[in-house]
């Protein structure tokens, strides 16, 4: 067999985990009717998108209801208190607060608003309080206590715990049973290929997701893998279930969609499948537009098979009759990561980004660089132009430099605007490629500029001498403010001195900076700093404080050598 048709077991769809869903009460049959399917603003109806569908489904049935703003929050956590409504309704329990029998928990007295849903849970054996006789019902629902939640009360035949992949469940774990019992049917997966995470959270979205998937007791066929193999090849998995193998197929297709819903490709499974492997429960279809189908035996295809999917379509049709249809689908690909940011020589900087998952430049819509000081201000932009893609279509990394002195325009790989000036402290790289997927990166670093403590000595009997060194490549004309300030031993402020725009204009290139503490010296004359104070008594102390004009900011303290 040809290496797609492989046989493979792979986790479902990223794994559910708790949250806070708004429960509604259920609509009567006179109601029933009327219900229009809701809509909300942030689960839309996308290729993408796996919660819209079960969301969709229990909104327009009561089961769940937004928010007051058109949201549904997907990805907000669930409590006890509201996993109970719901699956209380759900369950399509009996509500009646005169019938059922007061659970007796200290927490929960019969004015909660969710009373009469915990205490039918309660009679129907699904869930249990705490040994403390308290139900918590604010505390946030783990996937241990959901996985027992779904087992009971979809009644579920109960498994112990045999093969699956997960580390962190164990046999001596009391809900090791009902996780075995999700992830035999297939209705959940670990949060990875090989943990469960049993004390982590559901989200809203998740529990709408768990609670539709046990309604239709999803298991006929279940999607599995979906990925990338190589920049034009993608495979996508099914996987058989309820004792269902090859020889139970009738026919079977597989489709393919890109993000606009557009079909991709199509293949019907052939016999010479079931003949070669009649007691398979799983399968794999390749994306590929160089692949020989035709060769490998196994489909009949029609389509192109160029583009990039996003979507799978299976649908089976077993023998007995049933038809079943399972989706998976994934993000497109593209996705950038920072790579080296730092100073090259003088005033010149270089910062790059490699692209990743199979992209190349090739595949570049357009990229844009914008640098930034520290104070957040832009100070240089550049465009890629097509100049890159035609030399290096197939490169992954990137690099631009920052430089005032750059022949940006004789270069010919960027489009600049800016003046490309000071210190840039973040670099930030958009892409978008040309399947339509956008990612932004930022790189930082810490800008340059230091200074060091030097000879702080006594030069007479009223006068002292402190010094200090810039450091980090930086000069005294890179100095935006620098002070002196004197204390005695008691921390007394004694003066204070200010460096003057002279100091920068006679000595730009200085790496050295010293100042006087003397009565006697005449500063004005000088010109070198402008005085605060007597500049009388016995410093022990001197603290220069420097900030450069590339924001950076540093303060050294200097104390008397005796």
């Amino acid at each position: 067999m040809s290496k797609y048709q492989k046989m493979f077991k792979v986790a479902l769809a990223t794994a559910l985990s708790t949250s806070v869903l708004v429960a509604a009460a259920s609509p009567n049959a006179a109601q029933a009717e009327e219900v229009k399917v809701p809509t909300f603003s942030d689960v839309k109806n996308t290729p993408t998108n796996h919660l819209y569908e079960p969301v969709t489904d229990l909104a327009s049935r009561g089961i769940i209801t937004g928010y007051e703003d058109g949201t549904f929050k997907p990805y907000q956590s669930i409590n006890r208190m509201h996993a109970a409504k719901i699956m209380a309704l759900a369950l399509d329990l009996d509500l009646d607060i005169d019938k059922v029998k007061d659970p007796g928990f200290t927490d929960i007295d019969k004015d909660h608003p969710y009373y009469v849903h915990i205490a039918a849970l309660v009679e129907a054996g699904v869930i249990k309080g705490y040994k403390d006789n308290t139900f918590g019902p604010n505390n946030t629902l783990t996937r241990a206590q959901m996985s027992k939640m779904i087992t009971l009360g979809f009644d579920f035949d109960q498994q112990t715990l045999a093969e699956n992949p997960f580390t962190d469940i164990t046999k001596d774990q009391e809900f090791a049973g009902y996780v075995q019992t999700l992830y035999s049917n297939e209705i959940t997966t670990g949060t990875t290929a090989t943990t469960f995470s049993p004390y982590s959270n559901v989200t809203r979205g998740q529990m709408a997701s768990f609670i539709f998937r046990s309604e239709k007791e999803i298991g006929n066929i279940a999607a599995e893998d979906f990925g990338q193999l190589t920049k034009t090849t993608f495979t996508a998995g099914a996987g058989l279930t309820e004792g269902k193998n090859a020889s139970d197929v009738a026919s079977l297709t597989v489709e393919w969609f890109d993000q606009a819903g557009a079909v991709l490709g199509k293949g019907t499974l052939n016999k010479k499948f079931a003949t070669d492997f009649p007691t398979a429960n799983q399968l794999s279809m390749p994306f590929d537009a160089n692949f020989n189908y035709v060769t490998d035996g196994y489909w009949t295809v029609a389509g192109n098979f160029t583009g990039e999917p996003t979507k799978v379509k299976f649908t089976v049709t077993f023998k007995n009759g049933d038809v079943e249809t399972a989706e998976n689908t994934r993000d497109l690909s593209g996705n950038i990561v920072v790579q080296d940011f730092g100073l090259v020589s003088g005033d010149r900087y270089s910062a790059g980004a490699g692209l990743t998952e199979f992209k190349t430049v090739s595949d570049i819509d357009t990229l844009k660089v914008k640098w930034f000081d520290l104070a957040g201000n832009v100070i240089g932009e550049g465009t890629l132009t097509d100049k890159l893609a035609k030399e290096y279509p197939m490169a992954t990394e990137i690099s631009m430099p920052f430089d005032a002195n750059f022949a940006y325009i004789g270069d010919g790989y960027w489009n600049v605007v800016g003046k490309f000036t000071g210190e840039p402290a973040k670099v930030e790289f958009s892409v978008k490629y040309k399947n339509g997927k956008e990612v932004t990166v930022e790189n930082t670093r810490t800008v340059s500029g230091n200074i060091e403590a030097q000879d702080f000595s006594k030069t007479s009997e009223t006068s002292y001498s402190a010094g200090a060194a810039l450091t980090e490549n930086k000069k005294v004309s890179d100095i935006e403010t620098l002070t002196a300030e004197w204390f005695d031993k008691d921390g007394k402020a004694l003066a204070k001195g200010t460096m003057t725009e002279k100091f920068v204009t006679d000595y730009p290139t200085a790496t050295q900076i010293s100042m006087p503490f003397d009565p006697a010296f005449n500063y004005v004359t000088d010109g070198f700093w402008k005085t605060e104070g007597e500049f009388t008594g016995e410093p022990t102390k001197v603290t220069f404080s420097v900030k450069y004009k590339n924001g950076k900011e540093a303060t050294v303290d200097n104390n008397l050598v005796k």
